[in-house]
């Protein structure tokens, strides 16, 4: 063998082993662990009541349960929260306008609503079924804290109220707790016997705000015990691989597979994936930039779990610290310093010690002073909110609220004096850098211990 030919052999080992190590590592995100089937029983509920954050999360997620829920004769309500309107490489892609203004926004929030109806009209959902809120695409997670009582400005349509003629509430004002006004009213009308809706661990702020929408709204009517089936579309790499792959089972992600999410796959008879497969389809606006993503969806099974309140424990010097773990966040998650394990929340732990509130921050690595560390509760007293708390921890220290806080190894302890009654608190912690948010874990209702 030549030199040229031994330097093409080398050159082609190296290649094959590299991309060989790639494609392990990426496929790997999607879990092979079996997990439980969950059987086709639509015919219980028998009025399923679907949130999607987007035109088209209620297909990618739920077309096989929309299909199966009307087969036996049952009803399905689908309310959309956002238009979707912001989606600026979208407008350029679709309309040919490299520079697009807030009616090429409204324009594409418009053309989503069509795809929306000619979809579900198509796997059987009528038409006075399905809602449109209104809300400002990308603006969900600002509403549910910042921008809770005080108008938020839509980055697309650069209104601060509803611009659009069919919107739910005409009108409404970018406010969080407008929503919670709408989804209250939705849900005591329709009473529905089952809630679909995203899942608290969604990477995309949209979904992930969705979701404690919904949460919130439910522990406010006492509902909270309601059947709920939770959906995934963004996190990262995942479904892999793309494209449509009717063959496959929708298996979870990996890294969400022990964080305290019971996952069932809900099997799709062969009529209905073809179906779910050109409902799809008619999300012409969105095929057009991101198509492979939305087929992968197109499998023989549909991919719900089901994520438990969790219990705020009294202090108990018997217990070991484990036992007031609350939250468990997948590692290797955050959204900017991948490697960076300071600012990459593993688990969040919380108890009460007579009228202290105890929440610990673990992180992957060592915990530093130059990076902060966020806090964010909701307290409740029979089922109705009475205050909302942020801790900021920001170069070892609480900068906005009195107590105190101890960062040892890997653990940012932070205790807080409570002087007013509560009964359940919705908590979530976060990291950032330079004011640039990293790591986020899910929100999760938790309980008094009595």
């Amino acid at each position: 063998m030549n030199k040229k030919m031994k330097y093409i052999a080398i050159i082609t080992l190296i290649l094959f082993v590299a991309f060989a190590g790639l494609e392990l590592k990426t496929y790997n995100y999607e879990s092979k662990t079996p997990v439980k089937k969950l059987y086709p029983t639509p015919q219980i509920y028998q009025r399923v009541l679907v949130f999607a954050p987007h035109p088209d999360d209620e297909t990618l997620a739920s077309a096989g349960l929309i299909q199966d829920t009307m087969r036996y004769g049952g009803e399905v309500k689908v309310v959309i929260i956002t238009n979707g309107d912001s989606f600026k490489r979208a407008v350029i892609e679709n309309y040919d306008i490299p520079f697009p203004t807030p009616h090429d926004f409204l324009r594409l929030g418009y053309d989503r609503q069509k795809e929306t109806l000619s979809a579900l009209k198509y796997l059987g959902v009528k038409g006075k079924n399905i809602i449109f809120l209104g809300y400002p695409d990308k603006g969900l997670a600002p509403l549910w804290w910042k921008y809770w009582n005080v108008p938020y400005k839509s980055f697309g349509t650069k209104t601060a109220i509803s611009p659009y003629d069919n919107s739910y509430t005409l009108k409404v004002e970018y406010k969080g707790e407008n929503i919670i006004k709408d989804l209250t009213k939705i849900i005591k009308e329709y009473d529905p016997t089952l809630i679909v809706y995203p899942h608290p661990n969604e990477l995309h702020p949209d979904h992930w705000a969705t979701n404690s929408f919904v949460k919130y709204t439910l522990y406010l009517l006492k509902k909270e015990n309601l059947p709920q089936f939770l959906y995934i579309v963004h996190r990262t790499d995942w479904p892999l691989p793309f494209g449509k792959h009717p063959q496959l089972n929708l298996n979870p992600p990996q890294n969400l597979l022990k964080t305290g999410t019971e996952w069932h796959l809900y099997p799709l008879a062969k009529t209905d994936i073809d179906k779910k497969g050109e409902a799809i389809m008619m999300y012409k606006t969105q095929i057009k930039v991101m198509k492979d993503f939305l087929l992968a969806f197109d499998r023989k099974t549909e991919l719900y779990g089901f994520y438990e309140d969790g219990i705020l424990k009294k202090y108990n010097k018997n217990r070991k610290f484990d036992d007031y773990k609350v939250i468990i966040d997948p590692e290797y998650d955050n959204f900017r310093d991948y490697e960076n394990g300071s600012v990459d929340i593993t688990g969040v732990y919380a108890y009460m010690q007579n009228n202290n509130l105890h929440v610990a921050i673990k992180c992957r690595q060592p915990a530093k002073p130059l990076y902060e560390y966020n806090l964010y509760g909701i307290l409740f007293k029979g089922h109705k909110e009475i205050t909302r708390i942020n801790v900021k921890v920001t170069n070892g220290k609480l900068v906005n609220r009195k107590g105190d806080v101890n960062i040892k190894n890997r653990i940012v302890h932070i205790t807080i004096p409570i002087n007013i009654d509560f009964d359940a608190i919705y908590l979530s912690a976060t990291t950032t850098s330079n004011k640039y948010l990293i790591d986020k874990t899910a929100w999760r209702l938790l309980k008094k211990e009595k």
